[in-house]
């Protein structure tokens, strides 16, 4: 072999033998144990939300058409001034970053969203989006975002950035949830709650998404132990300066949308006292709900019977026999007929079909879907209506007796023991032995 030759050959296997050295001394950047390339692309953020299938809205870019829509919906008015933003959650889905907010009287205000990294370094710049719909504004994803705030303009001052609530996983881990309108008010709520979780319970759901404005500590103790069971998840209603209670609830009412969105199939908004139920319908509410096959229901709307609630609930518990007396389905039966459709209505819907929830029907739906109505021969809303709060009694019921002649009805038989058992042992286990907290 002539030395020109040799020296080729030589730098040939210099070349090879580096090759094999970095083979086996470098490792894949973010490539994790057990953990596929596929999975490194979506956890580091390198997919495109605009890849995915569920971007585009009637063909639109998402923010393109949440722009055209809040332009609808602003028409010749302007964009309400504000000067701060509260925010209560933020969650993050495939597609974008929703945030729940509690500022009110801003409908369709101009808003900013602001992103930042795991040490809390601002990344820039901020995006431009709204207060749409009300009490929410949706972000565009960024590479890197661990936690998220919202300004009122892009340069100034934002409230305390929070985290994520992980819902980027279309993987329902409940089929049947309760978006539970905020509890408020002097009455104890202790028994209420017992009967309302244990009734729905026998109807197919399995979780409760609580929101209070005002609970008394003897009502809180029941309300933890399911907490505690796993069954209910809390958020208070928590803000530096209080208002009323209507604002609350769609505060409460539009997170809860957020928060169950791919996490319930399925989520009925509604109140402490009312207790929904299927009719001639032989099955449960839950059981219903799976022989919907209809793609584009987006959720299904029972009408309304008011029965009259004439008494406070007692402030204790005193025992089994208490609980024979004083449970709603047992001591109240006088029921009106039922409301007209569309009246007072309450609503069990698919969250992520739903872009904004309101107190009996969702006020925007997202494209394609609509709302299905069951007669009354399918399923009813039984509403146990204390006639003193609010002056309803006063207020109201001369508008109820309208609809038809008052009578006499009861919750049903086959549900009755199972609920009124479950009911009497969850207050024997919290109470028998429950401690007030010291001042």
């Amino acid at each position: 072999m002539d030395p020109r030759s040799f020296k080729y050959s030589l730098f040939a296997v210099f070349l090879f033998t580096l090759a094999i050295l970095y083979s086996f001394n470098v490792t894949p950047i973010n490539i994790l144990p057990n953990q596929t390339s596929s999975n490194v692309a979506v956890s580091s953020g390198e997919i495109d939300p605009k890849d995915f299938p569920n971007y585009k809205i009637e063909g639109m870019d998402r923010f393109e058409w949440y722009t055209k829509k809040w332009k609808k919906e602003l028409k010749d008015e302007k964009p309400p001034k504000i000067e701060e933003v509260s925010m209560l959650k933020a969650y993050e889905f495939d597609v974008e970053y929703s945030i729940s907010l509690t500022t009110p009287g801003k409908f369709k205000a101009i808003l900013y969203c602001r992103y930042f990294d795991a040490n809390g370094t601002e990344i820039l710049p901020a995006f431009q989006s709204y207060n749409f719909p009300e009490f929410v504004v949706n972000c565009q994803k960024r590479k890197g975002t661990k936690r998220i705030s919202v300004s009122t303009e892009p340069n100034n001052n934002y409230t305390y950035p929070i985290g994520f609530v992980d819902r980027t996983k279309k993987e329902y881990k409940h089929e049947f949830s309760f978006c539970m309108s905020p509890i408020y008010g002097k009455e104890p709520k202790w028994l209420l709650i017992s009967e309302v979780i244990e009734h729905y319970k026998l109807q197919g759901m399995t979780h409760f998404y609580f929101y209070i404005f005002h609970i008394d500590e003897y009502s809180n103790a029941l309300l933890e132990d399911y907490v505690r069971t796993g069954e209910v998840e809390l958020t208070y209603l928590l803000e530096r300066n209080d208002r009323e209670l209507l604002h609350w609830q769609m505060v409460a009412f539009r997170d809860c949308t957020l928060n169950s969105r791919y996490h319930s199939k399925w989520s009925l908004f509604a109140d402490i006292d009312e207790r929904l139920l299927m009719t001639q319908y032989n099955g449960t509410i839950l059981d219903y709900l799976r022989g919907v096959k209809d793609d584009t229901i987006a959720g299904v709307q029972f009408r309304q019977q008011w029965i009259m609630k004439t008494e406070f609930i007692p402030e204790k518990y005193e025992g089994d026999k208490q609980i024979d007396e004083w449970s709603p389905t047992l001591r109240w039966h006088n029921s009106s007929a039922y409301g007209p459709p569309g009246h007072t209505v309450k609503t069990i819907v698919m969250p992520e079909k739903v872009l904004a929830m309101w107190t009996h029907y969702p006020s925007m739906l997202f494209p394609g879907y609509h709302i299905h109505g069951l007669k009354t021969e399918e399923g009813i809303v039984r509403h146990y209506r204390d006639l003193q709060m609010w002056n309803w009694g006063k207020t109201w019921l001369k508008e109820i007796v309208k609809f038809g002649p008052m009578s006499m009805t009861d919750y049903p038989v086959k549900y009755q023991k199972n609920l009124t058992n479950a009911v009497k042992k969850r207050t024997k286990y919290v109470y028998e032995n429950y401690h007030p907290r010291e001042e």
